[in-house]
């Protein structure tokens, strides 16, 4: 009998243990981020152009700066998941309060809002072609550095060094086709449980 109830435990413990770890490979999310490098840039290779009207109604490239992620990041699981991922992925940051406090203190606004009238966003992603390995970017205008009638200018580089300072206090979320697949933490980079 006593035999009998030490298999019967045992079988449930393995088959519990089992469940446990195929219920845990499961949850892994569909990326996994292995590095990221903040800066405030006004390289055109990495945030684009903008060109805008200056006081005499010239179009002028108005050399716009911004903060920009690169995220290097690997993707997990079967490869047809990802097929479609260059044209309907997304990434965003969701700002901490320290960030976002800093936005509004430094550039004059949550830079993390979207859809504002004079500041962009950006967001790009290459690589995950012949490995699962590439990088998404995001990049938040903070301004310009030429005068013009339609971005504000950017802080001075001491400020917005503070801004690049606190700009992992928040929470990379990447959504695909306009549904939330994963959210990260900037400071760890480890996926966080919703």
């Amino acid at each position: 009998m006593k035999k009998i109830a030490i298999v019967l435990v045992s079988i449930f413990l393995a088959t519990s243990l089992a469940a446990c770890s195929n219920s845990t490979s499961e949850k892994q999310p569909d990326y996994k981020v292995k590095n990221v490098n903040v800066a405030i840039t006004d390289n055109f290779h990495l945030i684009g152009q903008t060109f805008a009207k200056d006081n005499s109604g010239k179009k002028v490239d108005v050399k716009n700066k911004a903060l920009y992620y690169e995220f290097k990041m690997k993707q997990n699981g079967d490869r047809d998941k990802f097929k479609k991922d260059k044209d309907v992925l997304e990434a965003t940051i969701i700002p901490d309060p320290d960030l976002k406090k800093a936005s509004k203190d430094i550039v004059g606004v949550d830079i993390f809002k979207k859809n504002h009238d004079k500041y962009g966003y950006g967001m790009g992603m290459v690589g995950f072609d012949a490995t699962k390995l590439g990088k998404v970017s995001v990049d938040y205008e903070v301004g310009a550095t030429v005068k013009n009638n339609y971005i504000p200018l950017a802080p001075p580089d001491k400020e917005l060094k503070k801004l690049a300072k606190v700009a992992r206090h928040g929470t990379l979320v990447l959504t695909r086709d306009k549904k939330e697949i994963a959210r990260y933490s900037l400071e760890d980079l480890k996926p966080i449980e919703k």
